[in-house]
């Protein structure tokens, strides 16, 4: 009976520990952490930014100067509303978790309390008189001693039962606590999410309002357009620097693909190549290279075999990728959301240099394409299919 009764008991009371998502939550720390880094280091380039254009003083604000700040208060605001979430995600992970640890150990309580109630019970039946009557019917010394022993062990376990018991209780109202605590905390950092979301549309109004002004305004029109004229200056400097960099090996020449290359992106031509007069102002704009209308998001792809020569950001042309196709061809891609690729890495024809967006754009997501033959610009248009992708 004993044994029957401590294997009830034992299955009655399996081990508490809870095995949730650990390596989910791990991935999302790690995550938030690096998240945490790129914002550092961006409110360190927005600081610097702001002072570079109040050191221009009273001198004419640079236009794009000011739309790179936008551009990275912009990017800061989605950074910090990122990290709310991912915190938001790992509390909610918390939660679930608790939830599932209290249900479980409530479910053990129930069937606990309902035991010992039976064992309860019985001992008040009987008037506490159980121990008398058991060693009392015993038929000698020797079986008599047998059954202090007997006594003995169940005392024991029930003191057992009623600590384990105990315990647990103990921990249900502590996992409780933490549970409430942890609610508390997400509600918190919900409320505080919607605020940033505030902040976030506040941003995206402060560009848009900017670049109404640009396209509105003469004179910062001019003033972006002399600005870009200087930007394109830097970017011939670029080229000429990495003219000697690129070394690849034997295959097919991108000159064999001349009016069969795909185009990075589907996408109309805003902008195309070359000098044109400007209407509205009677000015006259040259473009060394064509924009293509396209929404934010869509895949960046290497219209040919090439060496990645450079990734990053210039004033102008936003998140810049710069391939190198050999025979001193490249190709260049402008107005990037976000750069997959990296340095000195070989791309395939097709590959994914990245997605498409509107840094650096004045005209909103776009994708900026210019193809170089000997550091100088060539109209694009020719080398690529009548039928886009």
């Amino acid at each position: 009976m004993v044994f029957a009764f401590g294997v009830l008991l034992f299955c009655l009371f399996p081990s508490t520990g809870y095995s949730g998502k650990q390596n989910t939550v791990k991935d999302i720390n790690k995550l938030l952490k690096e998240e945490k880094v790129q914002l550092e280091q961006l409110k360190k380039k927005i600081a610097k930014r702001e002072k570079q254009l109040k050191s221009i003083g009273k001198q004419e604000t640079s236009v794009l100067k000011t739309l790179g700040q936008l551009e990275d208060r912009l990017k800061l605001r989605e950074r910090e509303l990122r990290i709310y979430h991912w915190n938001i995600k790992i509390n909610k992970k918390q939660m679930g978790s608790l939830e599932a640890k209290t249900s479980k150990l409530e479910g053990q309580l129930k069937r606990q309390q309902y035991v010992l109630g039976l064992r309860l019970r019985a001992l008040y039946k009987e008037g506490g008189m159980v121990p008398v009557k058991i060693l009392f019917s015993a038929g000698g010394m020797s079986e008599l001693l047998q059954r202090f022993k007997y006594m003995d062990s169940v005392m024991a376990y029930d003191t057992t039962v009623f600590r384990t018991y105990e315990s647990r209780l103990k921990q249900l109202q502590a996992e409780r606590q933490t549970l409430l605590k942890v609610k508390a905390n997400l509600l918190t950092l919900e409320k505080a999410a919607l605020s940033k979301k505030d902040d976030l549309k506040r941003e995206k109004k402060g560009k848009s309002d900017f670049l109404k002004k640009i396209s509105g305004e003469k004179k910062y029109a001019l003033r972006a357009r002399k600005e870009l004229v200087a930007s394109s200056g830097e970017l011939n400097k670029l080229i000429a620097r990495l003219q000697e960099k690129l070394v690849l090996g034997k295959g097919l020449s991108i000159v064999d693909k001349k009016g069969k290359l795909r185009y990075p992106v589907p996408g109309k031509v805003l902008n195309k190549f070359g000098k044109h007069r400007d209407r509205k102002y009677g000015t006259y704009i040259v473009n060394n290279g064509i924009d293509l209308k396209v929404p934010g998001g869509t895949p960046v792809r290497a219209v040919f075999d090439g060496k990645v020569l450079f990734t990053g950001k210039l004033e102008g042309y936003g998140n810049l990728v710069i391939l190198g196709h050999g025979e001193k061809y490249h190709s260049l891609y402008g107005h990037l959301e976000k750069i997959n690729v990296k340095t000195g890495e070989i791309v395939a024809e097709g590959g994914i240099l990245g997605t498409s967006g509107d840094t650096g754009s004045l005209i909103g997501p776009s994708l900026y394409l210019e193809l170089r033959h000997q550091g100088k610009p060539i109209e694009p248009t020719r080398w690529f299919k009548v039928a886009k992708r």
